[in-house]
């Protein structure tokens, strides 16, 4: 992000700043002084930095212990309007900059300048070991968090310095800045070149990796097609479906959800008028706080009759503290105290300065408020969270803002270079230092998910809205629901959909549509089994876990331990030891290879499925290979197994256990042998005693001939590009726990419920509450976007559970633990095979209309 550092009086003013280059208007003091009044050297202590005041304008100078820069000279013409904010002390020592941006800057009178900085000291030119030196030292006298962000700073010298020479190149020396600036996770700590290419410290927040996962294009460009769907889905919440801002400008926008609950998005405090542009920074910081009276008496007028306000900074850039200050001013009527800042590093150690809220006595909210917060929050952001934590009626939700709190300290270095770090210590009410740490939610909850913009909704809004009974002028009664389901069944040409939602821990809602068989006119119903495909392996995951409780096995159990006939470990990675929890984590090494899809069989005469599909790789007139003990023995963990194809196990280091996610069929199908040969059962007929008979799942078996011969399960069709569908012939694989579970939604709302409720579903428990927590909670720290991943289930976002797809199954079962809505929807056909894709948008839009039923049910 550019950084404006035209003088060090730029650097006393944007010292909050993130987002620079924005802009926004203050009353400067009546009576202004005369520049010339001021005139000598200054020294902010503890920033290595000097000035130079004179009739002639301002020369800064930057330095550490060993080198000394000049920085910038201005002019007189440029220096006059800082002495409306220059003031002495009696003895004509100390020297206060009343920053309009920030808070006031002390200095101390010099009788001459730091022998460093002496005339025939100045270094005017550097090397990059040079630059690599100073950068360092800088750094060690003046950056204030080294022990806080667990930064060993002689350790990183020692590492980094060998590898800087007069042979390294400018890139590979931005590159070695880079590395060891990542490792603090410090946004306002920067080393940029001439050309404006940055080594910093940013972290990779959660929106940053939802930008990074949806696309492999410009970040940049990634992450405005996120803003611009979360925009889209603001307008879907707001009751007249739009977002409104002054005079069309874009730092503030607000909105009512209802005529109860208003709502404003603030995204930074400063440019508050992108087009107001003044000539001078002072100017542009005054222009800021005048506009920011104009934006908020605007805004408040519009919303001042709801009785709650919810204040969204999730996406705020940064900027002035004033600012920040001055619109927490809107929301209180009375004058308070929020935190304090402090210059504290090796080199000094300065007074603690009071953060100040004034109220705006015309015009302010005092009812309830609920603040929005998250990792991409930072630096002026944040101060505007810490001033909105303090007041008696807000409520912050959503996550841990991104910890850059600390005024930014700029340092000019010869030849375009320009380091910025943090230097300042600021804490919050409490005296809590909020530098690397953030301000904390009091409701923490995922603030960023792009799962949230498939189902039309934004968890915290929706959370918001269910703590005030705030009904969204797009939810659906239960019979436009219905009309809903209907509508589906129609437009795509599915035979069926089966629907049920959960609202805590009861079904609110359940429906089915269409035909379960075409051919035979029988109707879906609510009981009607269906194959659901891969949420097979949550269910199997709900029997590991009672497993797991019972002491008959443990998910770090080696595989090799679990009585198995043969070895699955990857051959090419002696070292690497596969447990249960790497498999039931797909943290395995194991892949699909190119012929699983070989192992599906018709079960008229067990030839290969994919013969339908015109898929010639498999062996036609031989027969599918339908024991799973032979299938993983003999077909697939042997060297010449009939399956093996590209091979079963990840390239590379990959390969190895515990290395990285990667979604495996074939290694559930091994969790559930292993299971199955440690404890010694059948684990089918386990669940149908453990889970399946006490939850009353009359309608759920594995082996589909199993199932009542009254209630057969949904025939399974595949649809064409030309919207006919074609009946399957009944099929399954050796591997049966991945995918080949029949059930009911009626069933499968019981055990999401039961899930959902601590293991228990009306007086019944399956699981103990530890149990589920493991169940359903990450259980590897294997970095993975976007999901989290537990015994099977996984999160996505605030959302948790599975879905399923399978040649004429279509499933999808989730649970927002937030705003505790479930929604299952079950259909027996699909497109995604030879069709042409359009029917899942729809299902979407079902599945969003169906969770705003749940959400807001009473």
């Amino acid at each position: 992000m550019k950084r404006l550092t035209l003088s060090i009086i730029t650097t006393a003013i944007l010292l909050s700043g993130c987002d620079k280059d924005n802009d926004v208007v203050v009353i400067a003091p009546e009576k202004p002084a005369m520049i010339e009044s001021f005139n000598g050297l200054w020294e902010i202590k503890g920033t290595g930095e000097v000035w130079d005041l004179s009739s002639n304008g301002l020369v800064t100078y930057n330095f550490n212990s060993n080198t000394c820069i000049k920085a910038d000279e201005e002019s007189a013409q440029f220096t006059k309007p800082l002495a409306d904010y220059l003031s002495l002390n009696d003895e004509k020592d100390q020297l206060t900059f009343n920053s309009p941006a920030s808070s006031k800057v002390e200095l101390v009178k010099l009788d001459a300048l730091p022998s460093q900085c002496g005339a025939d000291n100045l270094t005017t030119d550097m090397t990059l070991p040079e630059i690599f030196d100073y950068v360092w030292l800088s750094l060690d006298e003046y950056y204030g968090f080294f022990e806080l962000r667990d930064i060993n700073w002689q350790a990183v010298y020692d590492t980094y310095k060998p590898k800087v020479t007069a042979s390294t190149s400018h890139a590979e020396f931005m590159i070695i800045m880079d590395e060891i600036f990542t490792e603090f996770g410090d946004g306002h700590l920067s080393l940029e070149g001439p050309q404006g290419e940055q080594a910093d410290g940013s972290k990779i927040d959660s929106w940053i990796k939802e930008g990074i996962w949806n696309g492999d294009g410009d970040i940049n460009d990634n992450l405005a097609q996120l803003q611009a769907k979360e925009l889209s889905v603001l307008k879907h919440l707001m009751s007249d479906g739009q977002v409104h801002s002054f005079e069309g400008t874009d730092a503030i926008r607000f909105g009512h959800i209802s005529p109860e609950l208003g709502y404003i998005r603030i995204d930074r405090v400063s440019g508050m008028i992108m087009d107001d542009v003044a000539d001078n920074i002072l100017s542009r910081v005054e222009q800021d706080l005048d506009n920011t009276d104009l934006i908020m008496t605007h805004t408040l007028e519009q919303l001042h009759d709801a009785d709650s306000i919810i204040i969204d900074l999730r996406y705020n850039q940064g900027g002035f503290d004033k600012v920040s200050q001055k619109i927490a001013g809107y929301f209180t009527d009375s004058d308070y105290t929020f935190g304090t800042k402090q210059i504290s590093n090796e080199a000094f150690k300065g007074e603690a300065i009071d953060l100040d809220v004034t109220s705006n006595t015309e015009l302010n909210f005092t009812k309830q408020i609920y603040v929005l917060i998250g990792e991409h929050t930072i630096s002026g952001g944040e101060v505007l969270a810490m001033a909105l934590q303090s007041l008696p009626h807000s409520q912050l939700i959503g996550e841990a803002t991104n910890g850059s709190v600390s005024d930014t300290l700029t340092h000019q270095l010869p030849n375009g270079w320009e380091l910025t770090l943090s230097h300042e210590v600021y804490k919050n009410q409490a005296g809590e230092v909020v530098e690397g740490v953030g301000i904390e939610p009091d409701i923490e909850t995922y603030a960023y998910a792009t799962v949230d913009h498939k189902y039309m909704t934004d968890t915290p809004i929706e959370y918001v809205m269910q703590q005030q009974n705030v009904v969204s002028s797009h939810a659906k009664s239960a019979d436009k629901l219905q009309q809903a389901v209907r509508e589906v069944v129609t437009k795509t040409s599915l035979p069926s959909i089966s629907v049920a939602v959960i609202k805590n821990d009861k079904v609110v809602f359940e429906h089915a549509e269409g035909f379960a068989n075409l051919e035979q006119n029988i109707p879906a119903t609510v009981n009607t089994p269906y194959n659901v495909a891969s949420i097979s392996k949550a269910v199997t995951g709900v029997a590991i876990m009672q497993l797991v409780e019972e002491g008959a096995l443990s998910l770090d159990d080696k595989l090799t331990e679990m009585n198995l006939s043969f070895d699955p470990n990857n051959p090419q990675s002696p070292s690497s030891t596969m447990t249960l929890r790497h498999l039931v984590t797909h943290t395995s090494g194991i892949k699909d290879s190119d012929r699983f899809f070989c192992t599906y069989y018709k079960y008229e005469d067990q030839l290969p499925l994919a013969t339908l599909f015109g898929l010639s790789f498999c062996e036609e007139d031989i027969p599918v290979t339908t024991s799973l003990e032979q299938l993983l023995e003999q077909d697939y963990f042997s060297e010449q197994g009939r399956y093996v194809g590209s091979g079963v196990y990840l390239d590379g280091e990959y390969g190895q256990a515990g290395e990285v996610m990667s979604y495996s069929n074939m290694g559930t199908a091994l969790a559930a042998h292993a299971v199955e040969k440690k404890a010694a059962l059948n684990l089918a007929e386990y669940m149908s005693e453990s889970i399946f008979e006490p939850l009353g799942m009359n309608n759920t078996q594995w082996d589909h001939t199993k199932l009542s011969a009254d209630n057969p399960k949904a025939l399974q069709y595949n649809i064409d590009e030309a919207g006919t569908a074609h009946a399957l012939p009944e099929y399954g694989y050796a591997t049966l726990y991945d995918g080949e579970l029949n059930i009911s939604s009626h069933d499968l709302s019981k055990l999401l419920a039961a899930v959902a409720n601590q293991g228990s579903y009306q007086g019944t428990q399956i699981l103990n509450a530890e149990s589920v927590k493991q169940l359903i909670g990450a259980q590897s720290d294997v970095f993975n976007i976007p999901y989290q991943q537990g015994v099977f289930w996984y999160w996505d976002g605030t959302f948790f559970g599975h879905n399923g797809g399978d040649p004429g199954t279509n499933t999808l079962m989730i649970y927002n633990a937030l705003t505790k809505t479930g929604v299952i929807m079950l259909t027996n056909g699909e497109d995604f095979i030879r069709g042409k894709e359009i029917i899942q948008p729809h299902l979407d839009n079902l599945a969003a209309d169906l969770y705003r039923f749940g959400v807001q049910y009473k």
